[in-house]
């Protein structure tokens, strides 16, 4: 099971600090209530301490100093299949580790 969905965060960040690139957001946790945009679609918390479980997408979300995102590093991913001549990269699903061949 991922740690988005038994509730399992390993960062916060606010709005001077958040990273789409390295970060996967998959909750929302309030500091005060207010109007927010998040995924395009704009709606008023209700109050602070309110956490959202919710994945947040970088297009259409405003991040403002009235919520954190809660969250996990992105998982690294390796490229398979042919990676050049007769070198072929794959993953062993058991350990992770890379195997060439």
């Amino acid at each position: 099971m991922n740690t988005f969905q038994n509730g399992t965060f390993s960062v916060i960040h606010s709005s001077t600090n958040y990273d789409f690139a390295n970060y996967v957001y998959s909750a929302i946790y309030i500091l005060t209530a207010g109007p927010e945009v998040i995924n395009g679609t704009s709606f008023t918390t209700s109050g602070a301490g309110e956490v959202i479980p919710i994945i947040v997408k970088e297009d259409g979300t405003t991040v403002s100093a009235k919520i954190l995102l809660l969250g996990n590093p992105k998982p690294v991913l390796h490229k398979t299949g042919k990676i050049s001549g007769d070198t072929y990269q794959y993953v062993d699903i058991k350990t992770g580790n890379i195997i060439r061949t």
